[in-house]
């Protein structure tokens, strides 16, 4: 099984499990270096970080992407909850999708509250490919995403059963743009949880799930 975004570089982090994979997503220059030991990582500067990055950071940043071989560039993206400068939000994800779009990388995004701001600028950068996780959006914006080629990832909210319009958006949403994440879960076992669930929302078989699930990734991220 394929894990699209687990942080298995923080500390409180248990080891994967057995034979599956992970994309490892960073977060800001703090840990560029560590997710470089993991086999599929991803280098990027998250929206709650911006404001302790600066220009140089970015630079640094499109150097590292350069000369590392990451297999997308993120985590990225706008975060509404949060009181953090939007227009120092808007600039750092902008550069980031300017990135991915000159060195061919798909952009890994964290959207909350957000997510119509997301497709907006998504359209002016139309090369662009990748990964909405967490996916949090309503079900009008994830039809949208998946028309415009991106893949939507899900983790362990999925499993609440009083998430019901989460559960109603995975049940409906194409499998073949379907993603399934640990995040920041401490137990990346637990993908296996989120794969059940998707199989029973959909009245399809758990191999089934996980198939798609893990060459959706393999497609997204070029897995070799």
């Amino acid at each position: 099984m394929i894990n699209s975004h687990a942080h298995l570089d923080f500390d409180d982090m248990n080891a994967i499990a057995e034979n599956a994979v992970a994309i490892v997503p960073s977060i800001g220059k703090q840990n560029w270096i560590d997710v470089q030991m993991y086999p599929y990582f991803s280098l990027g500067i998250h929206p709650w970080l911006v404001e302790a990055h600066t220009q140089h950071d970015l630079d640094h940043l499109e150097y590292l992407i350069k000369c590392n071989n990451p297999v997308a560039i993120g985590e990225c993206g706008l975060d509404y909850i949060k009181e953090i400068d939007k227009k120092t939000q808007l600039h750092f994800f902008t550069s980031q999708l300017s990135m991915a779009e000159k060195y061919d990388l798909p952009v890994v995004i964290h959207a909350v509250k957000s997510t119509e701001d997301v497709i907006f600028l998504l359209k002016k950068h139309p090369k662009v490919k990748g990964e909405i996780h967490g996916f949090s959006g309503s079900e009008v914006q994830a039809q949208l995403l998946t028309r415009m080629g991106f893949y939507l990832g899900f983790g362990m909210q999925i499993t609440n059963q009083q998430s019901t319009r989460l559960r109603q958006i995975v049940k409906n949403c194409p499998l073949e743009f379907i993603l399934i994440e640990t995040d920041d879960h401490s137990n990346p076992n637990e993908l296996r949880l989120v794969a059940q669930v998707i199989a029973e929302l959909k009245q399809i078989s758990l191999d089934e799930v996980v198939m798609q699930c893990d060459n959706n990734a393999i497609n997204l991220f070029n897995l070799k």
